[in-house]
């Protein structure tokens, strides 16, 4: 009896551990950061899942900046090489800026005495995107399988979409201050937009 006690224990254990690992992984982080950010973010930016956030907003980009390249290559005002070169260029935002503001929102909130860490601000920051890369990855694959323009449609919208899941790491961030959140995120996202509307320019 005490054996096949022990070896049921043991077998519990092992249930709960798989179905620990099973609600981190990549996948399920994704869709929960764009559909209910608040459970997802305090589970996601633990232990082995920080450098997921810097995938997430690398790719996110790449395929947001992806899309304006083809719009303009559609519409005849660039040529084919600005398509890569757009995401190229949109691959260094996501890996490069997106943390770097995400180190400075982080350096803001130490005012208001943050307890998280660099790398949770910077993770968060970046999983914030996952809404833009699936729309991303939808945008990218109506443009060339159906020829949509879809930089607008899919792309801006995905931007716009990180706003809600940016909040709530604010929130966390700032020990609940919603208001603070709502400010940062939002001057966040204006640089973001800004930012890529200079790209048709040069």
């Amino acid at each position: 009896m005490i054996r096949g006690f022990s070896i049921k224990i043991h077998t519990y254990k092992e249930a709960l551990k798989f179905m620990e690992q099973a609600k981190t992984r990549p996948i399920s982080t994704i869709f929960g950061m764009m559909i209910s950010p608040g459970p997802t973010v305090k589970k996601a930016l633990s232990g082995r899942q920080w450098y997921l956030g810097l995938i997430v907003s690398t790719l996110a980009f790449a395929l947001f900046f992806l899309q304006t390249g083809l719009d303009l290559y559609k519409t005849g005002q660039k040529g084919f090489g600005f398509v890569a070169l757009s995401a190229a260029t949109g691959a260094v935002y996501g890996l490069l800026v997106i943390p770097v503001l995400g180190v400075l929102v982080w350096a803001i909130l130490k005012l208001v005495k943050t307890d998280k860490s660099l790398k949770w601000a910077i993770s968060s920051f970046c999983l914030s995107y996952s809404g833009a890369l699936i729309y991303g990855l939808i945008g990218v694959a109506f443009s060339l399988i159906l020829g949509w323009k879809t930089s607008m449609a899919f792309g801006v919208t995905g931007v716009l979409w990180a706003i809600g899941p940016m909040m709530v790491g604010l929130r966390e961030m700032s020990g609940g201050k919603t208001g603070l959140g709502v400010i940062l995120a939002t001057l966040v996202g204006s640089f973001v937009l800004l930012s890529w509307a200079l790209l048709g320019n040069y």
